[in-house]
């Protein structure tokens, strides 16, 4: 993965669970010639991977013919990656807390709550189908 003068790269992939290792492994690639610690460089690539995983699954629901982009750029002591699925779209407000004693067992849901605690800031855009991570990183740009 080269990137570019100004430390990004953006990433246009159809919705296949292949992508989804493919990036995260185009992204490790990225973190690596950033010089990122190797705390921050886990924290990133398992959020980004669950915010591709949420794109592929939910968003985009598989289907090959839709389209995932993902940016990567590292600015102003921190790095950010958004993840832009084809799909419909959420309200992130409505996903159950996955650490309530009725959620504690099921299979799905924790995705989003791993990303708000690996990173320093996750927002959606108002559609619900682009989600922003932030982690920072002093001497990241």
């Amino acid at each position: 993965m080269q990137l570019d003068a100004k430390n990004r790269v953006t990433l246009d992939l159809c919705s296949s669970r292949d992508n989804i290792t493919r990036i995260s492994a185009l992204l490790s690639e990225a973190f690596e010639k950033l010089d990122l610690p190797e705390e921050a460089t886990f924290d990133l690539k398992l959020a980004a991977t669950e915010a591709l995983v949420n794109a592929v699954e939910h968003g985009n629901k598989y289907d090959e013919r839709k389209m995932i982009r993902v940016s990567c750029e590292a600015r102003n002591g921190a790095v950010i990656i958004s993840v832009r699925d084809e799909g419909d779209g959420f309200d992130p407000a409505g996903v159950p807390d996955p650490t309530l004693p009725e959620n504690i067992l099921k299979e799905h849901g924790r995705g989003i709550f791993l990303m708000r605690n690996l990173c320093d800031d996750v927002c959606y855009n108002e559609k619900g189908n682009e989600v922003t991570i932030v982690k920072k990183i002093p001497n990241a740009d």
